[in-house]
């Protein structure tokens, strides 16, 4: 019983369905007006959709034709290439589609596919990918007064000359130019769809790495040459700049603050021997940002990019320093011993510098007044010559021996017999009270004249040393001074020059005044 039941409950809803669906079912395939009038337009005799639709062969048919703007999907400067995703308007008249809407139940439009009536055959000339059409083929609407609107969609790879000269702060200019690709200018001609001579950016999707600027577009006639006919053109110049944010961030920033830190390299002690490693190692990471940046460029030789000028402004300044580092390094530990340090040197890197740079080191004025004082030999050579028991130099300052080759006279390491041992004479010491002086009495006075003297040759040469590494580090402070003034003018000379550095682009406003311009 139940089961009898439920059978016939189920019958019941299976034919209330039936009824209910079959008008639905009947007028599946289009109302009876809209298929009369499609079989009236393409059923009757004469038309052909391979025909170009004009009353007379030499009648010029009108093309409309805009651009919607839809999406700026990337810009290859590499291979420069702009990939677009963009909406075709395409409007003429086909006077053979006509009807009275008011013998097909007031219908104003059908759609019909591309290939049941004849369409321009647009393509995008400077396509760099080979699909020079768009992809999707798209349902023509026909209109009663024979007004045809066509809007295929279509992503485009579109060839563009890329400038890279203010790269990163650059503004491209790249063309879409449009056109049919067997009639000639005396067959089709071209007009603005709605008026429009720019794009239509109301459905632009805003792009994270470019802003499109403007988009202003031409109808270009080209005159016939040679066996060529003449050609009418429809072109559009996409202007974009592109987001400097991210390059700031990654790549700006990074290479000022390196080229700052070369810099530092003239604060560095020149007693710390690390100056060289320093540079070495900046020298390297701008090496590293050279080659990120020649692999985002183009390989081209008409410019050269500005962030690609400052890399390399930067890199001759740190080869500089190096080089200028190996010569304050040389100079900061010279010795008495292998140079001598000219009177020009000392007036002009321990005395005027000194006070030009603001330096100052402790008793440095009575430093360098007793350096000016000293003759020729920082050393006096221990010799004694016959008749004398004095020290005198017979060494100059430029043949200085170090302190451990100096010798008592006594001693029998210096070469000479020992000044006691020789025999004495009246002229052997000039006062007359010398000769009643004992021997150890005469030995204990050279004694105490030896080390006078050794601990006088000890300052002296302490004194040398000390004012070498004081002229390494004025010409330390000097560099510093100078490769900072250089290196802030250069990097403002340098960045300045880029066009539009400081101009904020909004794009929604953008957007809004080309909306308002159309």
């Amino acid at each position: 019983m139940k089961l009898g039941w439920l059978f016939s409950i189920s019958c019941t809803l299976f034919s209330w369905l039936i009824r209910s669906s079959l008008p639905t079912l009947i007028s599946g395939a289009g109302s009876e007006d809209e298929s009369r009038l499609v079989r009236d337009l393409f059923d009757k005799p004469g038309y052909n959709p391979l025909i170009r639709p004009v009353r007379n062969l030499t009648d010029r048919l009108i093309i409309s034709f805009g651009l919607t703007f839809f999406q700026l999907i990337n810009v290859d400067e590499k291979n420069q290439i702009m990939k677009t995703n963009v909406w075709l308007q395409v409007v003429w008249t086909d006077f053979q589609l006509t009807w009275d809407p008011a013998e097909y139940g007031g219908i104003q439009a059908i759609r019909m596919p591309p290939d049941n009536i004849w369409t321009p055959d647009i393509v995008l000339f400077n396509n760099a990918d080979g699909k020079y059409e768009a992809s999707y083929k798209s349902n023509v609407v026909i209109y009663s007064n024979g007004y045809m609107l066509h809007v295929p969609p279509a992503i485009y790879k579109s060839a563009c000359h890329v400038n890279v000269e203010y790269f990163p702060f650059d503004q491209q200019e790249c063309d879409m130019s449009f056109g049919s690709w067997t009639f000639n200018g005396d067959q089709v001609g071209f007009d603005w769809y709605n008026n429009k001579k720019i794009i239509d950016l109301n459905d632009y999707v805003n792009s994270g790495t470019w802003d499109v600027i403007n988009g202003p577009g031409k109808i270009k006639d080209i005159p016939a040459s040679g066996n060529k006919p003449n050609q009418t053109r429809v072109v559009f110049t996409i202007i974009i700049r592109r987001k400097t944010l991210f390059y700031t961030v990654n790549l700006i920033i990074p290479c000022v603050l390196i080229s700052f830190l070369s810099v530092c390299v003239f604060y560095l002690p020149s007693d710390a021997c690390e100056k060289i490693t320093l540079c070495i190692s900046i020298l390297i990471a701008l090496v590293v940002f050279i080659l990120l940046v020649s692999k985002m460029l183009p390989p081209t030789s008409q410019s050269i990019p500005l962030i690609a000028k400052f890399l390399l402004f930067t890199f001759i300044m740190n080869i500089l320093s190096i080089f200028t580092t190996v010569i304050i390094i040389n100079w900061h530990f010279r010795s008495p011993r292998s140079h001598k340090m000219a009177r020009w040197i000392r007036v002009v890197f321990l005395n005027y510098l000194p006070r030009l740079l603001i330096m100052k080191r402790p008793d440095h004025m009575e430093q360098y007044r007793r350096g000016l004082k000293q003759k020729e030999g920082v050393y006096s050579h221990i010799d004694h010559q016959k008749g004398t028991n004095s020290f005198q130099s017979s060494t100059p300052r430029t043949e200085l021996l170090e302190l451990t080759e100096l010798h008592h006279p006594n001693c029998t390491m210096g070469g000479k017999a020992p000044l006691i041992n020789r025999k004495r004479t009246v002229d052997d010491t000039s006062p007359d009270s010398m000769q009643h002086f004992s021997a150890d009495m005469y030995r204990a006075a050279e004694n105490v004249r030896f080390i006078a003297q050794h601990l006088k040759d000890q300052d002296e040469f302490g004194d040398v040393l000390e004012d070498w590494k004081y002229v390494a580090m004025v010409i330390d402070r000097l560099l510093l001074y100078i490769f900072l003034i250089v290196t802030i003018g250069g990097t403002i000379g340098i960045i300045i020059n880029a066009p539009n550095i400081f101009e904020y682009v909004d794009q929604e406003e953008i957007k809004r005044k080309l909306l308002v311009s159309s």
